[in-house]
């Protein structure tokens, strides 16, 4: 191995260390993670009676997204999974980009070194929780999290699985169906990931008819095909939802469909602009760090000749950029009112790839410069100073350590004075609340608020106010 490209290795093992460092933190404060608002009432779903008679009652009457009891339900045969499933997420969706990039790498035979292929999954993962508006409900809220980020997490697995199978010519119908089934599936956690993952399927459904003339064409089709089809039915079956009526603004009817059109035009274009004005240093950081790298990388490679086709890419990438993030607001587009915060997340993992595409291609431009010999030892000094970046960004997530704490601990109290009160006979319960957070609603004053009454019903009782408790009088209810 010669010294540059064990410059770049080290370089690379060194970006793992921070990007780990700054993702270990966003898996810690998961710990801390307690039931709020929409839990309650999820917990009732899936306490009491036939989870398959709730999954369908909620699909009548409460929401068109018809699997994610089950995965939910998974999750509550494990105690205390409130507190791990953030970071089994951020495992899983690391593990499968890693495992994505592996089969991509034996694909193309990019020979990349691991550490690069590991570095950049945890680069994506990491900038897109940095970048969203709303981590907290994305991570460790339970309705956020099955709907906007289970399915990504899914669909990562499920696509390395798929480059695998076509890799080594193991395709078969049985396969074909299962994957159908699973697109099915995964779809039904959320509409806005159904529409987004739709889009991809199609792109890459095309990219292979038109440019994949290898033997692994057809097997690659079948499944592709295989996953548009149960993504499609999905989108179908939500839209056909009797529960759409409860969540969509039909004051004036359903929309047409060139108002949704023009709406959701206005939708993207503001989206990006909102994400290039408030977010520059991540956007430079993420292009700094996937540029200088890409550059390092194909100097050490003299002999690869140089594609000029690389330049329409910088063209193709926007618009490729535009038009997911448009596909993943169609649903909210059609529901009359732009993304919130946590349905935005898929729009950022989006941009998030977009920009490291962007930056690999200016690297591999910026490669083939013929620098003075200073110039490049001011690449790799360049490169180093960029991957201190990730552990900069931890302080945004330790921010909210000691509020997450403090939260966990007086929860935690909280609910052992519950059990203790319900165990002294007292059925109507008065209790110390706690603030909400990030949007997401806790224990409210009135008994009959649905979320006190999702809560009474959890732990068996008739009644639970919430009441505020001044700053001076929390020693009185809790313990320090």
């Amino acid at each position: 191995m010669s010294s540059s490209n064990k410059t770049l290795i080290y370089l690379a093992w060194f970006g793992v260390v921070a990007v780990t460092a700054a993702l270990a933190v966003y898996a810690y404060l998961g710990f801390f993670s307690r039931y709020m608002a929409d839990d309650y009432c999820l917990l009732v779903d899936l306490r009491f009676g036939d989870l398959f008679t709730n999954s369908w009652n909620k699909y009548l009457f409460k929401s068109n997204r018809f699997s994610n009891l089950f995965v939910l339900g998974f999750w509550e045969l494990f105690p205390g999974n409130i507190a791990i499933v953030p970071a089994l997420h951020i495992i899983l969706w690391v593990l499968g980009l890693t495992w994505l990039l592996s089969e991509l790498d034996k694909v193309f035979n990019l020979k990349l070194a691991f550490p690069l292929r590991l570095f950049a999954a945890e680069t994506l993962a990491l900038f897109s929780f940095f970048t969203t508006p709303n981590a907290f409900q994305i991570l460790y809220w339970r309705p956020g999290q099955v709907s906007y980020l289970t399915p990504i997490v899914f669909f990562t697995l499920l696509a390395a699985w798929l480059v695998n199978l076509v890799r080594r010519d193991k395709v078969t119908f049985p396969l074909a169906f299962l994957f159908g089934f699973f697109a099915f599936f995964i779809g039904g956690l959320s509409e806005t990931l159904g529409a987004l993952h739709i889009a991809i399927l199609s792109l890459v459904i095309l990219c292979v008819v038109l440019f994949d003339k290898s033997p692994r064409r057809n097997a690659a089709l079948t499944l592709l095909g295989a996953l548009l089809i149960g993504a499609f039915a999905a989108l179908i079956v939500m839209f056909l939802a009797p529960a759409n009526e409860v969540r969509i603004n039909d004051e004036n009817g359903s929309p047409a469909f060139t108002t949704v059109l023009l709406r959701n035009f206005e939708y993207s274009l503001l989206f990006l602009r909102i994400a290039i004005t408030t977010l520059p240093l991540p956007i430079l950081g993420l292009l700094a760090i996937s540029s200088l790298m890409t550059m390092l990388l194909f100097q050490n490679q003299p002999t690869v000749k140089f594609e000029a086709r690389a330049y329409w890419l910088f063209l193709i990438i926007p618009i490729l950029l535009y038009g997911l993030v448009f596909a993943s607001f169609a649903p909210s587009a059609y529901g009359q009112s732009y993304p919130v915060e946590r349905v935005r997340f898929p729009a950022h993992f989006i941009l998030t790839l977009a920009l490291t595409s962007f930056g690999i291609c200016a690297g591999y431009v910026l490669s083939y410069v013929k620098f003075p010999t200073l110039i490049r030892y001011g690449i790799v000094a360049l490169a180093f100073l960029s991957l201190l970046y990730p552990f900069w960004m931890m302080r945004q997530p330790l921010s909210t350590y000691e509020f997450r704490r403090l939260f966990a601990l007086r929860w935690d109290e909280r609910e052992q004075m519950i059990y203790d009160m319900k165990a002294s006979g007292e059925q109507d319960l008065v209790l110390p609340g706690l603030d909400g957070y990030e949007g997401t609603k806790e224990l409210d004053v009135r008994p009959f608020f649905w979320v006190n009454q999702c809560a009474a019903q959890i732990y068996g009782v008739h009644t639970i106010t919430a009441i505020s408790v001044e700053e001076e009088d929390v020693l009185y209810y809790f313990s320090e």
